[in-house]
């Protein structure tokens, strides 16, 4: 009796055309919904842009009061006024805060406004509240990790991706017109919460859309997307930096408008659907795919399982509409029929329990959870102290977002070449030795130019290392895991990286304290993560899991290699075809 296991989805796309009009449509439409997760990420880097800034002057600008015959000589500092006064021979020096408020060095009609930072005056003793906006962010991602997966998983991608996308363009355009801090960082935390419910559901919707030789192409398509949606960050800021940070924010917030319509344009996750014994909306989507492809449905369903499964399923049908008055006996049996055939159309509901149940895969989930903290802290870490670099602040952030399109490349050629276990290990390496090289020299140029360049030089080839590794994990967890419990599992993972993406933004404040201090610590994470991997399981060309027995049985076969099975993989999908 055919079951959902024995439906092999992957040979459903196999025979529309890998890369049909169909699922060019489709994918194309889904990735550019990637740009609304980047676009709102890394915009606190323009939104939240600290100016120059002193004290304001308190008294006239000779400060010699006539009545006394007192000289006063004021220093104004970025957090304090220094007194020096002079009395009959006598100096004496005094220091306060600034009890007037801040001058701000940015010239022009908003240059109090042109970030909140300087709206607000979260400078000086308020400073920390700037990167508490960033942190707030990172734990609305972890909360809406965790909700918004698990909703997924349930009740579809396409439904939860969607009215996500919509919350995200209403919450980012409500942004733009709060009064006040508090309610800007409850927007942020908002934002950051829709942002992941948007970016995993729509990582899904990508994967499941390919076979399993060209999962690692969707990923770095992917990257590609989410790397150029990070590059516009820079030119729309340097159209708006004369004007009010909230400009700024009602264009972001505009570009993700077309969510309000993206129902009409994307389709359920097939693979989700059958999953679930979906099987009318199933048929439905692989019909339109056929039409659009100009395939023969006959032709493809036959080839994948799906026939028999689709042939059990309008047989089931067709009894319950022919169905009249039965003894008691052939209602019971009638019940037991349904009851077997539920069975057969579905998959199991996993939850966090079954995961933690399940040795093995506990196991892993806790290196991926590592591995994911590691990464965000240190990708987001350098990413946020750009604007903070010598020289032009939009240079810096342009230049650190493109040198993720080396990045994309060296994925794609590692993990086709050697798979996932061996791209996230060498990336990993890369990233810490870099980053430790760079620390070095910071810590010891002492004002030589060749040291601070080559230090720069170092940095970037870490930002480099560190998005191939994030991007190569993100493939990776989604492929770790049985179907009904992919987004649970990925879910987990990004909650986990959020500890990371939280702690992030106070990289740049502890580099205050020790310069050398932020680059160790992400050098010595990504040299445990680099070792620490050794325990997965390599997935690249396996066939994604569908339940947890076979995950688990996978799991027991496969832990400790390195490279990839190939031959046997391949005489596998030789056999698979001849059958």
């Amino acid at each position: 009796m055919p079951t959902v296991e024995d439906v092999d989805v992957d040979k459903i796309w196999r025979a529309l055309g890998k890369w049909g009009s169909y699922q060019r449509r489709q994918l194309i439409i889904e990735m550019v919904s990637i740009w609304s997760c980047s676009l709102h990420m890394l915009s606190i880097v323009f939104l939240g842009y600290k100016p120059q800034h002193e004290c304001k002057d308190v008294f006239n600008a000779s400060g010699y009061n006539e009545h006394t015959n007192l000289s006063t000589a004021r220093l104004f500092e970025k957090c304090s006024i220094t007194y020096i006064t002079n009395e009959t021979g006598k100096t004496t020096v005094t220091e306060t805060g600034c009890t007037n408020g801040w001058t701000y060095h940015d010239s022009g009609p908003f240059s109090e406004e042109r970030s909140f930072i300087s709206e607000w005056d979260l400078v000086c003793e308020r400073k920390e509240l700037a990167e508490v906006s960033q942190t707030l962010l990172m734990l609305g991602q972890g909360v809406g990790a965790f909700i918004f997966t698990s909703l997924s998983d349930r009740y579809g991608r396409k439904r939860i991706h969607i009215m996500c996308h919509v919350f995200i363009f209403a919450v980012a355009l409500a942004t733009a017109f709060v009064p006040n801090f508090t309610l800007f960082a409850i927007m942020r935390m908002l934002t950051g919460a829709f942002q992941q419910g948007t970016g995993l559901t729509v990582s899904l919707l990508l994967i499941e859309m390919v076979p399993t030789e060209s999962r690692g192409k969707i990923e770095v398509c992917g990257l590609l997307f989410w790397t150029t949606g990070i590059a516009i960050v820079t030119p729309i800021a340097y159209i708006f930096r004369n004007l009010s940070w909230r400009y700024l924010q009602i264009c972001l917030a505009c570009l993700s408008s077309w969510s309000l319509i993206e129902w009409c344009l994307i389709d359920e996750s097939l693979r989700w659907l059958i999953a679930n014994g979906r099987i009318k909306e199933a048929k439905e989507i692989i019909h339109r795919a056929c039409k659009r492809n100009n395939k023969n449905y006959d032709d493809i369903v036959s080839v994948s399982g799906f026939r028999e499964f689709e042939l059990r399923y309008e047989t089931k049908v067709d009894v319950s509409k022919s169905a009249i008055a039965t003894p008691l006996t052939d209602v019971k049996q009638e019940k037991d029929d349904k009851s077997e055939e539920k069975k057969g159309l579905s998959v199991k509901q996993y939850t966090v329990i079954d995961l933690v149940k399940s040795k093995r895969l506990f196991i892993s989930s806790l290196i991926m959870w590592l591995a994911w903290t590691t990464n965000s802290i240190t990708y987001y870490g350098i990413m946020l102290i750009s604007s903070s670099l010598a020289g032009n602040r939009f240079l810096n952030f342009f230049l650190g977002s493109i040198v993720e399109y080396p990045a994309a490349a060296a994925e794609l050629y590692l993990i086709t070449r050697y798979g996932r276990k061996p791209a996230s290990i060498i990336f990993h390496t890369i990233c810490g030795t870099a980053l430790i090289i760079a620390t070095i020299l910071t810590t010891t140029a002492g004002g030589n130019s060749a040291m601070v360049i080559g230090s720069t030089v170092f940095t970037l080839i870490g930002k480099f290392a560190i998005t191939g590794s994030f991007s190569t994990i993100f493939l990776y967890t989604h492929e770790l895991y049985p179907t009904n419990m992919r987004n649970v599992g990925v879910g987990m993972s990004s909650t986990a990286a959020r500890i990371g993406g939280m702690v992030a933004p106070f990289s740049r404040n502890l580099a205050e304290v020790a310069a050398w201090a932020p680059g160790l610590v992400f050098g010595i994470l990504c040299a445990i993560v680099a070792v620490s991997m050794f325990w997965i399981p390599e997935t690249h060309q396996y066939e994604l899991p569908q339940t947890l027995e076979e995950c688990e049985q996978w799991y027991k076969e496969n832990r400790f290699k390195l490279p990839c099975n190939r031959k046997k993989l391949t005489h596998k999908t030789e056999s698979d075809q001849q059958m």
